[in-house]
């Protein structure tokens, strides 16, 4: 305390705020009110860089994100289409109107002959009324995706498109029914 006592009562009431010594010096205050406030330029250039960085990831994922889903509603389709496949032939092999069984090759030379074009062969699932001696057929596709293929494959012959696909840029089609096989619907890509 006697130290302390040398000192003026003012200078020892500057010296409890703070305001002697190196940083309470009149031009180191002078100094810390010069100095401007924010980030420097350098901090400024990596937080943008972050924040694009991170951007860039986020849009990443987004994207990918639709693709999946368009892939999703493709697979779907597919399998659709390759479910009601089975089922033309479940049905073919047997006669409705006399009971009798067909061969799965008569079947099989039937869905060939059918056309040589993908759209003729999807024209078999397609449920249609009855017309004149043929009877009606009940099809083995829901009207609406019936509806959605037909839309968006207008004009064409070797592909069946839809709004999904169109996203993916890939089609389906029907190839020709391999002996020993099973009709099956295949992805295609430009």
């Amino acid at each position: 305390m006697k130290l302390l006592s040398n000192f003026a009562p003012n200078r020892l009431s500057r010296l409890r705020r703070g305001s002697i010594g190196p940083s309470g010096s009149p031009l180191a205050q002078k100094a810390r009110s010069s100095l401007p406030g924010g980030f420097s330029f350098v901090e400024a250039i990596f937080t943008i860089a972050i924040i694009g960085i991170m951007s860039s990831i986020v849009v990443a994922s987004i994207s990918r994100v639709a693709s999946d889903a368009n892939r999703a509603v493709a697979r779907n389709l597919q399998v659709s289409i390759q479910s009601a496949l089975t089922q033309y032939v479940i049905d073919q092999t047997t006669n409705s109107t006399t009971g009798r069984l067909r061969s799965l090759e008569a079947v099989r030379a039937e869905y060939n002959d059918s056309g040589l074009e993908t759209m003729h062969r999807f024209n078999l699932l397609i449920p249609r009324p009855a017309s004149g001696s043929t009877p009606a057929s009940p099809g083995y596709l829901d009207q609406t995706t019936v509806d959605h293929i037909l839309e968006y494959s207008t004009g064409q012959t070797q592909k069946l498109r839809s709004a999904a696909l169109d996203n993916l840029g890939e089609w389906l089609e029907l190839p020709d029914w391999e002996t020993g096989g099973e009709p099956t619907v295949i992805f295609k890509r430009p």
